[in-house]
Parts: C-alpha cells; sequence; structure tokens
C-alpha cells in the first residue's frame, strides 16, 4: 500500500492511497492519481509512475514536460525513501509519499547445499523435474541436515558450487552448459587445499552433495525459464495488441479533418505510445535482446527512419503512416530518376565544403540534402521568384547572412560562401526550435521562420500549447496544421539522405569489396 499526501496544487490537504504496483499520476482520465488541468498546467496528462519492484518503491518520470523532481533534481528513475517529498514537474504540486512492506513481492530465491540423503527424501515427495521453491523452507531444512553431517567449509564449497553451475546452465537457456565438471573439480582443489587429511569417503561425500544440490538447483532454474517465457510472450503480445490500436488512430487521424476531434485522437495516442514503450521497458528486466528486437520490430524503411531521429534525439513511437507513405514515394521517386547518378557525383563533389561547415558548427549531415530537395546540387540554380544558388537563398536572406548581392556581385552563385551562410541558417533554427525538432527546422527552411512562427504562436494559445511536445514537428504534423506543401517536403529531403546513405547498393559509387 502506498498513500500520497498531497502538500499543494489542487489535490492539496487530499490523501490518496493505493494498493497497485504501478501508481499512474497526471492529468489524463485513466491516471490513477489525477490533477486538475487548468489549476495544475505544470502536470502533464501522463507524468509520472509511482513503481513497486524488487521489493522496493521507486518514481518514474513518464517522459513529461516540465520533469519530476526529488531533492529539487530533475528524475528518470530514482527509489523512494519513507516519507520523500516530489514535485509534479518544476513549480508544480508537491506530494509526500509513504508506503506499506509489502510481502511475498520481488523477494529472491535462496539456494541452499543439500545432502545427497535429504536429496532422495526430497526428490521422493516432488519429482526433480517440476519442484516449486517459491518457499524455500524445504531447502533451509536441507541445508541444516548436511551441516551436521559435514563440516562448515565442505558444506559452503558445494553451495557456492551448485550456485555457479546453476548460472552457467541459466546462461546457456535452461540446457547442460558444459561446465559442470570444470566446476566441480575447481570445488574439490579448493577442499584439498584446506583439508589435506580427509579421508576418500569424504572426498566423495563432496562430489556428491555437489552433484546433488545442482540437480535440485537446476530444476528449479528450468521452472524459473518456463515461466520467464511465458512472461516475454505475454508481453510481446501485449505490444502487438497496443501496436494494433495505435494503427487504428492513426488511420482514424489521417482521415480526420475536425481540428478538436484530431486533439482527442493524438491525446489517446500519446497515453497508448507510452503504454507500448512500458511494455519493452519491463521486457528488458526479463531479456534485454528479446526487448530490444521488439523496439526494433517493422521493415527497413522503419529502421532507416529510426536511425535518423535517434540522431537527432527526435525518437517517436508512432510515425504517422502518411509521413513514411510519403517518404517511400520520394525514396521511388529517386531510385528511379534516369539522372541519380549524376546527381549524386555533384553531390559529391561539393560534399567536402558541405562537410567542413556543417561540421564546424556541429549540424549533423541529414540537414544538408535541403540541398538536394532544392537545387539538386546545382550552385548555379535560379528560382522564378528570385532565388538563386544551391541553396536558394532570396536577396534579402543573402544580405542577413552578409552575402554581396548587387548589380556587380552576387554571391549566392558561391558554393562555399553560400553553404557558411546555409549553415549559420540551420544552427540559428535548431538553436530556437531545439536539436529535437531538427523536421520543424527543415519545414521552416521551406516555409520561411516567420510561417512557422505563426503556427507555433497559434499553438501557444491553445490549452497546454506551451509545452514541448505541443510544439514539435510531430504534433504540427498530424494535426495538419502545417501547408501541404511543407508537409511533404520534409519526408522528401530524408528520402535523398537514405538515398544517399545506400550509394553502394544502388551502384551510385564503386563498392570497397
Amino acid at each position: 500500500m502506498i498513500r500520497i499526501k498531497h502538500l499543494s496544487g489542487s489535490l492539496q490537504g487530499k490523501t490518496s492511497a493505493s494498493g497497485k504496483q504501478v501508481v499512474r499520476i497526471g492529468r489524463a482520465p485513466d491516471c490513477d492519481v489525477r490533477f486538475d488541468g487548468v489549476k495544475d498546467p505544470k502536470v502533464s496528462s501522463h507524468h509520472a509512475e509511482f513503481l513497486y519492484e524488487d521489493g522496493q518503491w521507486f518514481v518514474v518520470d513518464t517522459g513529461s514536460t516540465n520533469g519530476t523532481l526529488v531533492d529539487g533534481q530533475r528524475i528518470h528513475k530514482v527509489r523512494l525513501r519513507q516519507g520523500e517529498e516530489i514535485q509534479i514537474g518544476a513549480g508544480g504540486p508537491l506530494v509526500k509519499v509513504e508506503f506499506d512492506a509489502q510481502d511475498g513481492l520481488g523477494g529472491s530465491m535462496k539456494t541452499e547445499a543439500v545432502s545427497l540423503e535429504a536429496l532422495a527424501r526430497y526428490t521422493k515427495k516432488k519429482p526433480a523435474s517440476s519442484p516449486n521453491l517459491a518457499s524455500t523452507g524445504q531447502m533451509k531444512a536441507i541445508a541444516n541436515e548436511l551441516r551436521v553431517s559435514a563440516d562448515t567449509q565442505t558444506a559452503n564449497l558445494a553451495e557456492l558450487a551448485a550456485k555457479k553451475i546453476a548460472e552457467e546452465r541459466a546462461k546457456a537457456g535452461g540446457v547442460s552448459s558444459g561446465q559442470t565438471m570444470q566446476i566441480m573439480v575447481s570445488s574439490l582443489k579448493e577442499v584439498q587445499q584446506g583439508t589435506k587429511q580427509r579421508t576418500r569417503k569424504k572426498w566423495v561425500k563432496v562430489v556428491a552433495v555437489v552433484a546433488a544440490v545442482s540437480a535440485v538447483v537446476v530444476a528449479a532454474m528450468s521452472v524459473v525459464i518456463v515461466v520467464q517465457n511465458r512472461k516475454i510472450a505475454a508481453l510481446v503480445k501485449q505490444k502487438e495488441g497496443i501496436d494494433k490500436e495505435i494503427g487504428k488512430l492513426q488511420a482514424q487521424m489521417d482521415e480526420e479533418t475536425d481540428p478538436a476531434k484530431l486533439v482527442e485522437l493524438e491525446e489517446k495516442l500519446n497515453s497508448l505510445s507510452g503504454s507500448a514503450l512500458k511494455t519493452i521497458e519491463t521486457l528488458g528486466k526479463t531479456d534485454k535482446k528479446k526487448a530490444a528486437e521488439v523496439a526494433e520490430k517493422g521493415d527497413d524503411l522503419d529502421r532507416e527512419i529510426r536511425d535518423i531521429l535517434r540522431k537527432f534525439d527526435a525518437e517517436t513511437y508512432a510515425v504517422p503512416p502518411v509521413f513514411k507513405e510519403r517518404l517511400k514515394y520520394h525514396i521511388d521517386v529517386l531510385e528511379h530518376s534516369s539522372n541519380l547518378k549524376y546527381i549524386y557525383h555533384r553531390k559529391q563533389k561539393y560534399w567536402p565544403v558541405i562537410s567542413k561547415e556543417f561540421g564546424a558548427l556541429g549540424l549533423p549531415e541529414e540537414m544538408a540534402y535541403i540541398a538536394w530537395a532544392e537545387t539538386q546540387f546545382d550552385p548555379k540554380a535560379k528560382s522564378s521568384v528570385g532565388a538563386a544558388g544551391m541553396w536558394q537563398f532570396t536577396p534579402e536572406k543573402a544580405r542577413d547572412f552578409h552575402l554581396r548581392v548587387d548589380q556587380k556581385t552576387d554571391e549566392r552563385y558561391d558554393a562555399e560562401k553560400e553553404t557558411h551562410a546555409a549553415a549559420q541558417l540551420l544552427a540559428n533554427l535548431l538553436a530556437e526550435y531545439g536539436s529535437d525538432s531538427f523536421m520543424l527546422a527543415m519545414a521552416s527552411y521551406n516555409r520561411g521562420e516567420a510561417g512557422v512562427r505563426r503556427v507555433l504562436h497559434q499553438v501557444a494559445q491553445e490549452p497546454g500549447g506551451f509545452r514541448k511536445e505541443k510544439r514539435d514537428f510531430w504534433h504540427l504534423y498530424r494535426l495538419k496544421k502545417l501547408p501541404e506543401e511543407t508537409r511533404e517536403y520534409v519526408p522528401k529531403v530524408l528520402a535523398a539522405a537514405i538515398v544517399s546513405h545506400n550509394a553502394k547498393q544502388l551502384g551510385l559509387e564503386e563498392s570497397d569489396d
């Protein structure tokens, strides 16, 4: 049982209590402790959780905007102390937690050394193939009997050897590890060094003890492995169910045009995405390899998208299907373009200059593919509206970045100088929006900073609009707040980046093989 005393905020003076092992905190209707969205604006929809795990209580921040604070410091996950005070968002409500001990939760199974005689009696009662070791009472009784019939050092060495054998068996997935004999020989040598006076009969007993304990422990480990596999299968099935629900929601959002309904659908999407991530995290505590496999599930394009987003710390659990569809479309257009190899070679010609300028400001190379979307890396390009050069600067924008544009000289046609200016412009946009909003910076390059700022200012006037999750590219994309041309521009840039990443497979350059 955990009790949450509300020291400030809309619930001040109240106490919430729960016997659950996971207590969800936030503004959303499905939270166990629900704050008022108007009175507690610092609290996110799904802000944090109190989690009972391995016999201890933890507080976990579940991706809130304003953070979860303990002792004034933002945390991701930290163990709770009795009477701990937690602030739900910087400047948000303060709560105090108290909890009771919960027997039977988070306990660890102990293994004890046993003698052959005790083992024989034990296996008559329960077959070694399916022992129930939830209670360690029988094991302790067996261990006590051994310590009467054998000296303490022998018993301890046998117990240690048995544990090692069980660990190797578990690592091998519940089958023989091939290490049993080696561990037993090592144990015998230790006994030999410490007690040279022992008789051969005693040596035989030590070998028997180690073998007996190993049999019991290995059987127990087999049960543990079966239980773990069932748990893993249940978690995988749970995530698959969540993914299906997310797919249905995304399909609704693609068709929906009502702004109010889109907001409602996105709230549900965020909640489901949080549940999916939580399921993967829980799975990782049992099987990290399986959790990684589940997290990376999808086709090659899904993995390409994840790799790019990960570089910018801009991951989203649910990429809109229409975004992926348009990205695939632009990749197909490029791959079937008759002049693809020519464009790629021109890109290679100017790439050293681009790498130098972008590298100097710490800009990821993916943003440089704006030049492919704009002009296919043509430094002599000119548009009908007066933009010029590889990066298509207008005269006014060029002068803002100290490029000379007059009747005698136009430095926009100087690839190195205009690339220097483009890197500065993109660095300014990332500084304004945040490095994780690189797609918003790309959108601004197409739409113009003023156009994107107007959209962000409109969002800021909506309830909770100042929050980070309300001013990133995915929010604006899902809620259709960007013009169609800009929604199309970002996947067009990323398509060029993905095609270049796969240059060898596409035959655009010589292979090293």
